[in-house]
Parts: structure tokens; C-alpha cells; sequence
């Protein structure tokens, strides 16, 4: 149990360069091929799922750090959308 945990907090570190990979990738996708918002979110997340399966193998525990460091980069982007909303009434 304690190897495993030890396991999970070892992948942490990789959330902050596929969490920035995700933010640049979403943002390119929007600009230049004009997808819609909802098919994005798909493909962000198969892709953090893709790439933590190639660098970290196929586990559940790479599928929970690749959906964490998912929810944080499309979160982190709304944050970013809202803030700009808030500052353009001001």
C-alpha cells in the first residue's frame, strides 16, 4: 500500500509540463482550427491520457494523474477566460 502511494506522489512532478503542454495545445487547437469548446475538452483529455500511458505505462494510476493534471489545465483556462471577462467591465 505504501509502495503504491510512493508510486503515485513520484508522477506528481510531470503534472506542471503536460498541465502547461495541455493550456498551449487547447489554445492553438481553438485559434487555429476554430473546433468547438466541447470536442476540445475531449481531446485534451485523451491526450494527458496518451501521454502519461507513453511516459509512465498503462495503470490506473497514470489514467488518475492524467485526468488531475487534465482538470487542472482546462480549469486553469477558465479561470484565466473569467478573469479577462472581469477586467474588461472594470
Amino acid at each position: 500500500m505504501i509502495d503504491e502511494i510512493k508510486a503515485v506522489y513520484k508522477i506528481f512532478p510531470s503534472i506542471l509540463p503536460v498541465w502547461i503542454i495541455l493550456n498551449i495545445f487547447g489554445n492553438t487547437i481553438k485559434m487555429t482550427l476554430h473546433v468547438d469548446t466541447k470536442y476540445i475538452i475531449w481531446i485534451l483529455l485523451l491526450l494527458s491520457v496518451v501521454i502519461f500511458f507513453v511516459f509512465f505505462g498503462i495503470s490506473f494510476e497514470s489514467f488518475f494523474i492524467a485526468f488531475i493534471t487534465f482538470s487542472f489545465s482546462v480549469s486553469s483556462y477558465d479561470l484565466v477566460k473569467c478573469y479577462g471577462r472581469i477586467r474588461k467591465k472594470k
